[in-house]
């Protein structure tokens, strides 16, 4: 067997660089990934940052409700003599249809676990300080997410709407 010498190895490592650079990304996708229709744009969360809403339960005292919105999940924070806990949510859509800003999200983890719960919240009345927002934990699953009407301005379910200030 004949062993290659240095000129050949150099000759065999610069053909075979040649041919990788050669090559074109779409001669690499597979043939029916070519031809796809490009997808339209997601709708942009219109919040982003740290929010807290305070507020004070008579004879209790006060609780605080932090939501800080990153962009593909949202984790929740509750502190206060009545009530704490903290886990995430994990964002799976977001749409504005019918001019409502509505963000759907699967929980996860937590101190008060919300692995596989399903939440649905409404955006209004947005600012560079503040955004009003309804928050809603669903038995339902994602279809009651999907489903879930838009609140009325008066609505007192799930605490209603409440403005969240930004830190």
């Amino acid at each position: 067997m004949k062993t290659l010498n240095l000129k050949h190895l150099t000759f065999l490592v610069i053909m075979s660089g040649m041919l990788f650079i050669s090559c074109k990304k779409d001669d690499l996708q597979p043939e029916d990934t070519k031809n796809e229709t490009p997808q339209p744009a997601k709708a942009k969360v219109p919040v982003s940052g740290h929010y807290l809403w305070e507020f004070e339960i008579p004879g209790i005292g006060n609780q605080e409700s932090h939501l800080t919105f990153y962009t593909d999940s949202v984790q929740y924070i509750m502190t206060g003599p009545a009530y704490n806990t903290n886990y995430m949510m994990i964002q799976e859509s977001y749409s504005e249809a019918n001019d409502q800003k509505r963000w759907i999200g699967i929980g996860k983890g937590g101190s008060i676990s919300k692995d596989g719960v399903y939440f649905v919240m409404f955006f209004k009345d947005i600012t560079d300080n503040s955004v009003t927002i309804y928050k809603h934990e669903c038995d339902g699953g994602r279809e009651e997410a999907e489903s879930f009407p838009y609140p009325d301005p008066d609505a007192t379910a799930d605490h209603g709407w409440n403005v969240y200030y930004k830190k």
